[in-house]
């Protein structure tokens, strides 16, 4: 990972590369506590200067959702590969952590799981979703709100990534996610995207295959869409921190397309 040369930012200004508009990128958490949540001033000033509010996926179309469950893939077997003790070990974290059999677990998405995960390691009665938060402002000011990829494509992914030893290996790992996670808002905080991404990309909690499905092969196809969604408007684009930085990070991408890319720092 490339070390930045500029102050710790997570917005970044898109100009340049024939653009009559600047565009804006933001790196955020996807969950956090509400005690910890916090949108600085620039955010929502370089929110007032665009038309369009992109998320990973548009959680304000009610007909994607409708869609994601016509279309619904076939649910995964999460206990599919694995061995019989690795079965044990994996049901037995499963009722330890969150009072479920391995059998109660098969008949949930993979993704629910994970965000079960995710929900402990925050240990608030106060969850927030940063682009929930966002898209409440963008609907205040009116702006018009799409996503990078639809949520099926999302759902497909995920279910392509969160097999049976993937989840063992992060629930394997819970004691030492949850002392990760103090420190992901420690650098979310502080707007330390070099630290941030480091930790997500953890292979405790991430193997090097479920980041190259999950990072490095979204950024890619980001990067080729994100010329267009930014052509002729400008665009506020939402995504996690940990596609950010790095030689396959959205920032060098667009960097490598031909865009300035500067952080924005008030």
């Amino acid at each position: 990972m490339k070390s930045s040369k500029h102050k710790n930012s997570l917005l970044y200004k898109i100009t340049g590369n024939g653009l009559k508009k600047p565009s804006y990128l933001l790196g955020t958490m996807h969950m956090i506590s509400g005690e910890d949540f916090y949108l600085q001033e620039k955010v929502l000033k370089a929110m007032k200067k665009c038309s369009i509010y992109y998320m990973e996926v548009d959680l304000g179309s009610a007909q994607q959702l409708q869609l994601m469950e016509q279309k619904m893939p076939a649910m995964t077997d999460i206990s599919e590969g694995l061995s019989i003790s690795e079965k044990e070990d994996l049901d037995n974290l499963l009722q330890n952590q969150f009072g479920l059999s391995l059998n109660e677990a098969r008949q949930e998405p993979p993704i629910t799981l994970i965000s079960r995960m995710a929900n402990d390691a925050i240990d608030s009665d106060d969850v927030r979703m940063v682009e929930m938060e966002l898209l409440k402002i963008a609907q205040e000011k009116d702006l018009k709100t799409a996503g990078l990829e639809t949520a099926l494509e999302q759902l497909k992914i995920a279910q392509k990534v969160f097999t049976g030893k993937e989840i063992l290996r992060q629930l394997k790992s819970a004691g030492a996610y949850k002392a990760a996670f103090g420190k992901m808002v420690k650098a979310y905080r502080s707007e330390n995207l070099q630290e941030l991404a480091m930790l997500v990309a953890d292979e405790r909690f991430m193997s090097k295959k479920a980041f190259n499905i999950l990072v490095i092969k979204r950024n890619q196809r980001w990067a080729k869409a994100i010329p267009f969604l930014i052509e002729s408007q400008s665009a506020f684009i939402a995504v996690g921190a940990g596609h950010l930085p790095g030689e396959q990070g959205l920032l060098q991408l667009l960097i490598e397309k031909g865009y300035t890319v500067n952080p924005v720092y008030r």
